[in-house]
């Protein structure tokens, strides 16, 4: 773990370097390092999905096989993966869609290794309570989060 000092001189380093402002050095610093785990959240929701249940679905090898639908006793598909949670990273849902009705169901899945972002804890505010905050990743659709933009990062 780099000590703040630390992360103040790398970011300072960048500045004389590229002549980018203290706000833009730091934030391109981070976007470098979180570049990787950005890639693999990407890939990690967004395919698509199989056509037929013959060839093994396109998620990456995580899903379960399909339940039997009890409307019309047709299989579900595995057709979409989402961030399942604002506290956890690794926690992701998928969705199931019969193949022969509307219906559909989610199945809350934890794929180590493979976040959809970073959650940490911050100090905010007057009581100095620390409190978690969740970063999706640039290039995720979280349900309930919105994609961390350029203006919100605070630097110091």
């Amino acid at each position: 773990m780099t000590t703040n000092r630390g992360r103040k001189d790398v970011i300072r380093d960048r500045m004389a370097a590229t002549g980018e402002s203290y706000n833009v050095a730091a934030r391109n610093l981070k976007a470098m390092k979180d570049m990787g785990a950005t890639r693999e959240a990407v890939l990690t929701q967004r395919w698509r999905p199989a056509e037929t249940l013959d060839v093994p679905c396109p998620c990456g090898g995580t899903c379960e096989p399909g339940e039997r639908c009890e409307r019309c006793h047709a299989l579900h598909r595995h057709v979409a993966r989402f961030p399942g949670s604002v506290t956890d990273a690794e926690t992701w849902a998928d969705r199931y869609d019969c193949m022969g009705c509307a219906s559909s169901y989610l199945l809350t899945v934890a794929l180590p290794g493979r976040p959809w972002g970073v959650v940490e804890t911050v100090v905010r505010g007057g009581s100095a309570e620390p409190a978690v905050r969740a970063r999706v990743f640039p290039g995720v659709a979280h349900p309930l989060l919105r994609p961390e933009s350029a203006g919100d990062e605070d630097e110091g």
